[in-house]
């Protein structure tokens, strides 16, 4: 049975490129522990960025819509739910749409590792991604049109967390992201405020 439910929302800042905040993000997210060490999600996320195509729209800004459903595992807790070292593993099944982009579904594979120390005020955290995008390719035929998938990129942060009275966290982190078609490689900047309900 469930035995908790909690709802996190959060405003997110990020500079791609380390030049300027350009992106900004709402998002929120309903979590099921359905028992210790394991928990069910879906989460929303809208995205507010430059518009690339504005000389077509005439538009400064475009929007983004994405949705998610996924898994959290964090192991430590069949050990020991108490302990301040948190080692996650999350899979999600995500649906991304913006304007002038085909609809993109993305199965995202995430692995982080937490530590909350004692009496202090930062909690550092490290994570791994990985994008597999199932419609990365697509091939047009005589009679058809394959559509085919792949990696689409991989992804690297590092940080803290600070932690905020009544259930608020403040994340600052620097990130590295490769793109796999293009490859080119992206260094971000992420800062990130979210408050629970529990």
């Amino acid at each position: 049975p469930i035995k908790k439910t909690k709802v996190e929302l959060g405003v997110q800042q990020r500079m791609n490129g380390i030049n300027a905040w350009n992106r900004t993000f709402l998002s929120g997210k309903l979590n099921y522990k359905v028992f210790s060490g394991v928990s069910f999600f879906g989460g929303y996320r809208f995205g507010i960025s430059p518009n690339p195509q504005s000389a077509i729209d005439l538009k400064t800004i475009t929007y983004r819509h994405r949705t998610a459903l996924g898994i959290e595992i964090n192991p430590i807790d069949w050990i020991n739910d108490k302990s301040r070292l948190s080692f996650g593993i999350n899979g999600q099944w995500q649906w991304s749409q913006s304007k002038f982009n085909r609809d993109r579904q993305v199965i995202r594979t995430k692995v982080s590792v937490k530590y909350d120390i004692n009496d202090f005020p930062l909690s550092p955290f490290v994570n791994w991604e990985y994008f597999y995008d199932k419609t990365r390719d697509i091939t047009y035929m005589d009679n058809e049109i394959l559509i085919t998938g792949g990696t689409s990129a991989i992804r690297s942060f590092g940080g803290f967390a600070v932690e905020l009275p009544k259930s608020q966290t403040m994340e600052l982190a620097i990130g590295r992201r490769k793109n796999y078609l293009s490859n080119q490689v992206n260094w971000i900047i992420d800062l990130n405020y979210s408050l629970s309900i529990k």
